[in-house]
């Protein structure tokens, strides 16, 4: 259900995008959506599209692969696209040391006054981030909206 309040769009927050990939998508694609998306998905014209069959995910899945409801669609077409966006940066700087990017933020860190800081040391993560992680300062940003990314899911277009 889609709740249409003035020109703002709710979307339902009862939906776990990396629940929902493991549960319905997992058992015969790569277990996890990060590990999915660099190998399967590309942008092309402005949509994501099989990286093979070029054809256009929403599509694709509003034809019923995977048989999930508008709902549901909207929500892994949003998580798919986050991740195909984020180029894979924790991945490459930060899963040698830690945990797939959902447990570590879910575990370890929390959205205090809209910013990401450690959930037991209230330490700002993105000035920590400026000296951990191997990070290139222009990427210390984008790796703070990967992390928040974990706890407050990226909303549907």
């Amino acid at each position: 259900m889609i709740l249409v309040i003035g020109t703002a769009v709710a979307y339902p927050q009862s939906i776990d995008p990396h629940q929902l990939y493991e549960q319905n998508c997992g058992g015969c694609h790569a277990p996890h959506a990060g590990e999915f998306v660099p190998d399967n998905l590309v942008h092309s014209d402005g949509n994501t599209v099989g990286r093979k069959s070029g054809v256009e995910l929403r599509a694709f899945l509003e034809a019923g692969h995977g048989r999930l409801t508008q709902d549901e669609i909207m929500a892994i077409v949003a998580h798919l696209n986050s991740i195909l966006k984020s180029g894979q940066l924790f991945r490459e700087k930060c899963l040698i040391c830690h945990d797939r990017a959902v447990k570590f933020a879910r575990l370890q860190l929390t959205l205090k006054d809209g910013e990401l800081v450690g959930r037991y040391s209230q330490r700002n993560i993105g000035q920590f981030l400026t000296s951990h992680g191997r990070l290139e300062s222009d990427q210390v940003p984008q790796m703070v909206d990967v992390l928040k990314r974990q706890l407050v899911p990226e909303q549907p277009e």
